[in-house]
């Protein structure tokens, strides 16, 4: 089998066009998928009896089990054809998507989410490595900050159009737009799609799995206990440095290590990843959080929560285009430091102002962060990778992928857990729970606002680091 090549061909510009454009509407749509959640979990709530805190496990499980296929898409990759993983991921998230549709519980809910992780997992670091086999090097940034704007879109028009579906129709009518999505991807993939990459004889490590698989939930399991059950947090979060731990050893060891992580031990390559988990941090936490203070506090309907978040999530997609092509022409110095910069300030504004519910500013306040995103997520991606050899670019991008996806993960474990927390604590004191929504939101967002400025003196340092060798 590792004799076998992918059946490669030489593909013209039209048809390399015609890929980039179905693997960025894939992207698209896996990151649509992601989103189309956050505005029903009030809803779901309601319906099944269950706390944020159970139901935000529709976010995190979706996103561990994501994690876990971004991290063995460089075996996949190597296994099995670009087609092949573009139909299998299609149909993961399709059949998911009917099994939400019907689902009569929460139990049968949370397991159908999460099949429609698997296809998120593939489709996100698939469009990525096809990206970079067919893209021009000299521009790289461009083409993988085009992804990264699809990977942004796609949340952008979540909110609205399933804010929109669940207030009409209600919460299961959310996952129906992703259901037809998925189907159009792999209709387009059966002309337009070509195989691109080199096959590898490569197996698969199931233990190397499974240590990582029960390494990431322990983590975003101790994440979420530590603001209502401290010991429990400990205890887990103890497990879940051992796991990962023994996942590292273990990777070193394989002669086809399932993910790759000797790029980390790169002074180069590994404070990139720090920036990308705080910046994915940031834009996946608040995509959760605020339609849960919009709703929460305010009464309004899943669609207006979902329209008042848009502009931000759109003006985030601008700033994501814009930020490649700088990068592509003056590099990371001082792109990054005032993108987190951004983040840092927005957040520390918003956590001050969203108490005294004054929600005009605090849409405003979003805009800026969500435009700090933008100006971070991609070239933060995009500058670790270039330095590394092109022979390393699948691992970095695995690595990169997988801290994404570990950062979407925890992060709206914590701070829906620290919203949860705070407002139960205000609540008990005599708050209206309206009040109470927004200061638990206020203290989620101040926390994440302390994660952003640990973000931008990473970055400062980095840039700068950067910018003189580069010199």
């Amino acid at each position: 089998m590792g004799s076998k090549s992918q059946q490669q061909v030489q593909v013209t510009p039209s048809a390399t066009a015609a890929l980039l454009v179905v693997m960025y509407i894939a992207a698209f749509v896996a990151a649509f998928n992601e989103n189309i959640i956050n505005v029903a979990l009030h809803d779901i709530m309601a319906a099944f009896s269950v706390s944020a805190t159970t139901a935000q496990w529709l976010v995190s499980g979706y996103m561990i089990v994501t994690s876990i296929f971004t991290a063995i898409m460089a075996f996949l990759s190597g296994r099995f054809s670009t087609r092949k993983l573009l139909f299998f991921a299609c149909g993961c998230m399709v059949a998911g998507e009917v099994l939400c549709l019907i689902a009569p519980s929460f139990s049968v809910l949370l397991p159908s989410r999460i099949l429609q992780a698997a296809g998120s997992g593939i489709l996100f670091p698939l469009m990525m490595n096809v990206v970079l086999s067919c893209a021009p090097r000299e521009k790289l940034g461009l083409y993988l900050s085009l992804g990264g704007a699809c990977i942004t879109l796609g949340p952008a028009f979540g909110p609205v159009i399933s804010g929109l579906m669940c207030t009409l129709f209600g919460w299961r009518a959310v996952f129906v737009v992703s259901l037809v999505g998925g189907i159009v991807v792999a209709a387009a993939g059966v002309k337009l799609v070509q195989n691109v990459g080199e096959r590898s004889s490569t197996t698969l490590d199931i233990l190397s799995v499974v240590l990582l698989a029960a390494g990431i939930t322990a983590f975003v399991y101790s994440v979420g206990e530590f603001s209502t059950n401290p010991i429990a947090g400990i205890v887990a979060l103890f497990a879940a440095i051992v796991l990962l731990g023994l996942f590292a050893a273990r990777q070193l060891k394989l002669e086809h290590p399932v993910l790759n992580v000797r790029p980390m031990a790169s002074v180069r390559f590994w404070p990139a990843c720090l920036l990308v988990v705080v910046s994915m941090m940031t834009t996946f936490s608040m995509s959760v959080l605020l339609p849960l203070y919009f709703e929460g506090a305010y009464g309004m309907t899943a669609l207006v929560a979902g329209l008042l978040i848009l502009p931000a999530i759109a003006c985030n997609a601008v700033t994501s285009i814009v930020g490649g092509r700088v990068m592509d022409a003056r590099g990371a110095w001082p792109l990054l430091p005032v993108g987190f910069a951004l983040i840092a300030v927005g957040q520390i504004a918003i956590s001050m102002t969203a108490a005294s519910m004054n929600i005009g500013v605090v849409v405003a306040l979003t805009v800026v962060v969500y435009a700090g995103v933008g100006l971070v997520l991609s070239p933060s991606q995009t500058a670790g990778l270039e330095t590394l050899p092109a022979a390393e670019h699948p691992h970095g991008t695995a690595l990169l992928n997988t801290w994404n996806m570990i950062a979407a993960s925890f992060g709206p474990s914590l701070f829906i857990g620290l919203l949860s927390s705070s407002a139960a604590t205000a609540g008990a004191a005599g708050a209206a729970t309206d009040v109470a929504q927004a200061i638990g939101f206020a203290t989620a967002v101040r926390v994440a606002a302390v994660i952003a400025v640990v973000g931008f003196v990473a970055s400062l340092v980095y840039a700068r680091r950067e910018s003189h060798m580069s010199h």
